[in-house]
């Protein structure tokens, strides 16, 4: 189980996204594009994306759908989120 002190209240600077609505283009140029992934067997990929919804990190529904890997029994799930842009540290 994740740790809930890892991800205390969500820091205002992601901006949330539908995964289905994401497309390619750039928001606007005060925000910046994230990807998070998880990446492993599809039960504990699930587990992990579950464990972060409780935690308050992400909604399951924001994931994208199971993705395959080359690997055999594995896939992936992405998050995409956008942040505001930090030009200080570019």
């Amino acid at each position: 189980m994740l740790n809930p002190l890892f991800f205390p209240a969500m820091p205002k600077t992601f901006l949330y996204t539908n995964a289905s609505s994401e497309d390619e283009t750039t928001p606007s140029g005060d925000r910046d594009k994230v990807r998070i992934l998880v990446i492993g067997r599809p039960s504990a990929v699930n587990r992990v994306i579950s464990e972060m919804s409780h935690v308050g990190f992400s909604d399951s529904v924001e994931w994208s759908k199971s993705i395959p890997t080359d690997r055999q029994k594995e896939s992936m799930r992405i998050l995409t989120r956008y942040v505001f842009a930090d030009s200080q540290n570019d």
